[in-house]
This record gives C-alpha cells, structure tokens and sequence, in this order.
C-alpha cells in the first residue's frame, strides 16, 4: 500500500511538473505567436499600399484611391495597438497629426506624414492637382512600413508589454478612435475602431479567455450596427463595451499571474479605465524624483498660495488672481496687474487640473509648474516679487520652518527658491478631483446625467468634434494614451464679441516667443472641467457665456466669422449644429463641474 502511494505521489508530481512546463510554454508561445502574426499583418499592410494604393494613385482613379486608402488604415489600425507600443516615433509617421512638429532647441521644423497628411489630400477639392504630392507619401509609408519590419526583427516581447499594449489601445480608442481624431475627413473611426478591437481580440485570444473573445465580439457588433458617425452613442458605448472589456483584460492578466509592466503613459502601471478614480499618476507629469508629490508638500504650497508673503509689497497672493471659488480664476477679462487699473495680457486660467498636462501659459513659455511659479512671482506687472527675499522672509517665521520640515525632511527647514517653487507646484498638483458628475456617471451611478447631458457628451464626442482637441478624460489638449504632449491650436478668435464685423485679436501668442509662422496666434488647448465657474472665455475672455463659445466654433472659428486666418488649425467648416444641439453640449460641459 505504501509503494502504491508512493507511486501515486510520483505520478502526480510528474503531471504537476508536466502541466506547468506546458502551461509556460503556452504563455511563451502566446507571445511568439502574436509577433509572428504582427509579421503577417504588417505584410498585409504593406501588400495594400504597395499594390492597391500605389497604383491607384498612379492611375489616379479617386474611388480607387479612396476604396485602397480606407482598407490600408483599417489594416493599420488591427496592428496599431503594436506599432503605438514598439514604435512609437515611426507611428507618428505613419498616422500622426497633419501639423508640423517644431524642434525649438534644434530649430528643426519637421513636416507631417502618413495616413492623416494623405486623408486631407484625398477628401480635399484639389486632389488631381496634388496627385504628386500623394505619390510622395505613400512612398514615405513604404519606407517607414520596412523601417517597422527591420526593428521588429530585433525585439523580444514579452507578455507585461502586450497586456500593457492593448490595454491602452483600449485608451487610445476611448479618448481619439472613437471622436474622429485621425479621421476628420473620411468620418471612419467607427469602422476604424472594430478594426483596432479585432487586433486586441487576437492578442486575448492566444491567452485562453473565452469570455474575453465574447466581450470583443460584442463591442465589434456594436460598432458595426450602429455607423452613423454623428448620431453614436458613444456614451453608452463607452461605459457599456470598452470599459467593461478594459475590466476583463485586467482580469484576465491579474487571473494569469502576468505583472504590469513600467508603462510610458501618464497613467498608473494598473490603471483599468480613464475615468476611475485615481487614474493618473501626477509623478508622471514631473521632471524627476525629486519633484514627486507628497501630503506635506502639498500642506506647505497651499499655505504659500495663500500668503502675501511671496510678494515684496506683501499685498498680493497667488490666490489674489486664483480664486478657488470661481475654480482658481479670477471672473474678470484679463488678469489685474498692479497698479491702478492696470490689467495683464490675457485672461486667467484655472489651476484644477494643471498638473495634468506638459506645458504652462497659454503660449506654452514654461515647461513645468515650478517655472510657472518661477514666472509668476518674479513678473512685475503680477507679484513682482522674489524668491530669493521670499525665503529670507519665511525663514524668520517658525511655522514655515516647521513645514518646511516636514515636507523636505531635513532638520534645518530652510525654505530656499526652488523648495518655493516645488511646493506650490505639488499643491496645484494636487487640483485634480475627477469627482464631477460625469466621473461619477462613468464610474456606475447612471443617475448623475440627464439625457440631454447624454447628447451633449456624444454630440461632444462626435458631430460636433470638441473631443478631437479637448481629450477625455481630463478635456484638455494633453493626448492619451500617453499624455506626453501638451497641444496649442490656431483658432482665430476675435478681438471683440463682434461677430458681424470680426477682426482677429492681436495676441501672437506662441510666436512672440517663437516666430514660427506655424505659431502666429496660436494657444494652449485648456481643461474644459470647471468650465462653467472660468467665464469669461479664451485667452482675451472676449465670450462672455458658453453658448457664445459653442457658436463659435459651430461657424468654424475666425475663418467661419470671416477673418482671414492663414494658418488656423481648427476645421473652417461649419459644424452645421441645431439649437438645441448646441444648447445639449453647454448642458453636458456643465457636468464636468467638481462636485
């Protein structure tokens, strides 16, 4: 009887032994399989631009151009969850934004490329005529499509990073698929994204979850019955298909003992969905470790925002211009300067959520929130102070040096510029609640929004195309998945609130620093949340009102109002939206209040 348990014991430890070996290498052949696919998918795609976009655009048939030019994005988007991942910068040529990236330190101006450059020239009115220039992007996506294959030769991957891929594609498809954000002309990110969903879905698939592979499939059919790209539902689709299934996929990774990988977005490692609480991670949106956020940096910045003591005249505050009532604006035109009925140049922006973006002003001037501080307290015409003597000031008052104590753990407490500086950064960091009645719509209590504030959001999403510029979840310029680029756009907004005989407002914005015809009146895409306690609005508060705004852009910006803007970015067409459309999207930006 005992040799017989005995054996009993070998032979289970055996099967043990045997099942996990195979169990391993299933997982490894689950990544082996999905590069080898990616091979696959990526000859796919280079099959269509060299054989059916190419030579439709030689012959210059447009519907042939068109029919090659639509089935090459579908394909790229079943791969782009990797090519985002494992190539990120030959991904910005291949799809990225038709706007010329601007090295300032290198004065290098880089022209776009790839899918979104080739779109305006096929949905445009001058397409014959630019047929040469078509010609020259295709052959730029030929390159660029076997610089991919070449590096894709040379990686191994590994299951965290896949995981970590799709699920922020799952990102990606919430916050830019879905609203047209690189599809404006061909209206395609529907399709586009069952195409995208389709590549996640085999990424799960070689991990065993049939449930996944059901919830895939139904977010797909979702997609597909319902194509009509103004009237989407994509509030419902949201909360309904991506989120769930970005639930599963954690499920399904946490289930396989796969860890989270060091990701490259702004978000957590584990972050599941956009809108959950404590999504992002504002270290991420620091220089290093040194300017990470903590309690009791955040206890002495706000102590500091609130004290006169940072100006040498001892009668101004950062809260002088940022009220946290009006949510850290001040309701006024422009700024007040000092001195007798003296004003700044442009309107005061809110604080809550400007630790969530990569850039500060609206003409972007600083590159974090302790150059901000930096800006601020020196200017004459706001504090007109120093942070020099502000330290010497707060180094004789014992309460600060028990602050500075606590947030700096040292035993001296010394306040000096930079300790400044960084703490009034970590508590505006810290402005960042996501707890308005959207978030909490979002995160299950389907109470919280009314059903015009529903066709607000998706007429925000969609038609009306605020969502391609004002990115989920944080509504501002700063795009997902990655938040790593803080945008500015040309709008062409007047210089008064007369709209008949509108004349461009004189502001140069980003090119009185950096005299790039690219940036001539250009400025920094703000947070709409709290929009509704920031009036007035823009950068010279020339709106009044949200429904000033709204028409606005529903006429198409300065051109729409017949200002001659060469350069202005956002679409001249009208967005041809009815009154009680309009009236549904001020409704839904009123939601993005915290609570």
């Amino acid at each position: 009887m005992l040799a017989k348990n005995r054996l009993f014991a070998i032979i289970t430890a055996f099967v043990l032994i045997t099942f996990c070996f195979y169990c391993k290498n299933d997982k490894t052949d689950a990544s082996v399989n999905i590069k080898k696919n990616f091979d696959q998918e990526l000859i796919r795609l280079q099959s269509i631009v060299d054989q059916k976009l190419f030579t439709a655009v030689q012959k210059g048939d447009q519907g042939q151009i068109k029919s090659a030019f639509l089935d090459a994005r579908r394909q790229y988007k079943t791969i782009e969850y990797y090519i985002e991942y494992y190539f990120p910068s030959t991904a910005v040529m291949l799809n990225g934004a038709p706007v010329d990236e601007i090295e300032l330190g290198e004065n290098l101006v880089e022209n776009p490329t790839g899918f979104q450059v080739m779109e305006a020239i096929i949905y445009g009115d001058e397409l014959a005529a630019q047929k040469d220039d078509l010609l020259n992007e295709v052959k730029k996506m030929q390159l660029n499509l076997k610089r991919v294959a070449r590096f894709n030769e040379q990686y191994q991957i590994t299951d965290a990073q896949l995981f970590d891929a799709i699920r922020l594609e799952m990102f990606r498809i919430t916050g830019l698929g879905i609203t047209g954000f690189d599809t404006p002309d061909a209206l395609q990110s529907l399709p586009e994204a069952a195409s995208a969903l389709e590549g996640i879905g085999y990424v799960l698939s070689n991990y065993g979850d049939m449930e996944q592979d059901k919830e895939v499939k139904a977010a797909i059919t979702y997609l597909n019955e319902h194509l009509n790209y103004d009237k989407f539902d994509r509030l419902t689709f949201i909360t309904e298909y991506l989120d769930p299934l970005s639930k599963r996929i954690a499920e399904v990774r946490n289930k396989l003992k796969i860890p989270a990988t060091a990701s490259g977005s702004a978000l957590h490692d584990d972050a599941v969905t956009l809108f959950q609480p404590n999504a992002f991670n504002p270290d991420r949106f620091v220089g290093n470790a040194t300017e990470f956020i903590s309690d009791d940096k955040i206890a002495l910045g706000k102590t500091l925002f609130s004290d006169a003591i940072l100006s040498n005249n001892g009668d101004r505050s950062c809260m002088t211009c940022h009220n946290p009532v009006l949510a850290f604006t001040d309701g006024l035109t422009k700024g007040a300067a000092i001195g007798k009925n003296k004003t700044l140049l442009r309107n005061t922006p809110t604080l809550t959520y400007a630790g969530l973006q990569r850039a500060f002003f609206y003409d972007l001037k600083a590159g974090s929130l302790e150059d901000q501080a930096l800006d601020v307290v020196h200017h004459r015409d706001e504090m007109n102070g120093s942070l020099e003597l502000a330290s010497k000031r707060i180094n004789t008052d014992k309460r600060y040096r028990s602050l500075f104590k606590k947030a700096y753990k040292d035993s001296i407490g010394k306040a000096d510029a930079w300790k400044i500086q960084h703490a009034l950064a970590a508590y505006i960091r810290s402005l960042t609640l996501f707890n308005s009645r959207l978030d909490q719509y979002m995160r299950g209590d389907r109470g919280k929004l009314n059903n015009e504030e529903k066709l607000g959001f998706n007429l925000f999403m969609g038609k009306a195309k605020c969502g391609a510029c004002h990115f989920a979840p944080v509504f501002n310029g700063t795009a997902p998945a990655l938040f790593n680029k803080s945008e500015a756009e040309v709008l062409g907004v007047p210089a008064t609130s007369d709209t008949l005989n509108a004349t461009l407002d004189a502001d140069l914005g980003r090119y009185a620093l950096s005299p790039y015809p690219q940036y001539k009146h250009a400025f920094k895409i703000p947070t709409l949340r709290n929009i509704s306690k920031t009036a007035p609005y823009m950068h010279n508060g020339v709106f009044r009102t949200l429904e000033e705004v709204v028409e606005f852009y529903n006429r198409g910006g300065g051109i729409g109002l017949g200002i001659d803007v060469a350069n202005q970015t956002l679409s001249p067409d009208p967005l041809k939206l009815t009154k009680a459309e309009m009236k549904a999207i001020v409704a839904f930006l009123k939601t993005l209040d915290d609570q």
